[in-house]
């Protein structure tokens, strides 16, 4: 399979109110060419949020399926969207691998992570730490 793109589906009970917090708040990119409510995520993905008749009210599961966005300045992505009434439910956490990750739920409660990789921040998960020094 060659894959050319990715495109992810949000459906909404509401998809004009998604829509407006992905491209008022998040402030995401329009992708015009594919109609209204598609955004442009990095070069080779596309965020649809559409209408479906199957759809209704918050998300049952908001954590099965995550959208992280890979940000290069995780510090002024996690302001702005706090000033802009954002309410995280973890706040520039730090992975072992260097990752330093802040989460919210979008209106619809989809969980949604904005994401930096910062190499220098790496360490050796406890659970294989060795205890030698």
């Amino acid at each position: 399979m060659n894959v050319t793109h990715i495109s992810i589906q949000l459906a909404s009970g509401d998809p004009e109110r998604l829509r407006a917090f992905y491209k008022d708040i998040v402030q995401l990119p329009t992708e015009e060419h594919m109609g209204p409510g598609a955004f442009k995520i990095g070069a080779m993905v596309a965020l649809l949020i559409v209408d479906h008749s199957e759809v209704s009210g918050m998300a049952k599961e908001g954590a099965r399926t995550m959208i992280d966005l890979h940000v290069e300045d995780i510090d002024a992505e996690h302001d702005r969207l706090k000033a802009a009434g954002v309410m995280f439910t973890r706040e520039k956490g730090v992975e072992f691998w260097g990752g330093v990750i802040s989460t919210f739920n979008d209106p619809d409660g989809n969980t949604i992570q904005v994401i930096q990789h910062k190499p220098e921040l790496a360490r050796v998960p406890e659970d294989q730490a060795t205890g030698v020094a």
